[in-house]
């Protein structure tokens, strides 16, 4: 232990400064990446809300990438879903295709007349 901490005592000034300026400068680019992404993430902005700590800030921000990484899977499933409906309405008959549209347009009728008798 009193080897180490004789070393520590020779060392020159110069280095320790210079150390400490490159741990500063780590700091300050750090602290400036924290406040970018304070700026992107979704939470209360304003004067009267204080900054989020460094690590309310990470967590935030890691639940928020989760949330959309959901949000886009639930997408990419009812994309695929649709696009699986749509073709398999394109396969059908003609036959069934106008049915179903003289349906739906008989429905939009009687849903009409019924809506202007309640007025």
């Amino acid at each position: 232990m009193e080897n180490m901490s004789s070393k520590m005592s020779f060392t020159e000034p110069g280095v320790r400064l210079s150390i400490n300026l490159r741990e500063r400068c780590r700091m300050h680019d750090l602290n400036e990446a924290l406040d970018d992404l304070r700026a992107v993430i979704p939470y209360a902005h304003g004067g009267s809300v204080r900054k989020l700590s460094k690590i309310a800030t990470l967590l935030l921000a890691k639940n928020h990438i989760i949330m959309q990484a959901k949000a886009i899977e639930e997408l990419t499933v009812l994309v695929s879903q649709l696009k699986k409906k749509t073709s398999s309405e394109n396969s059908e008959p003609a036959e069934c295709v106008s049915t179903e549209s003289s349906l739906s347009k008989a429905s939009l009728s009687s849903e009409e007349s019924s809506n202007s008798d309640n007025y």
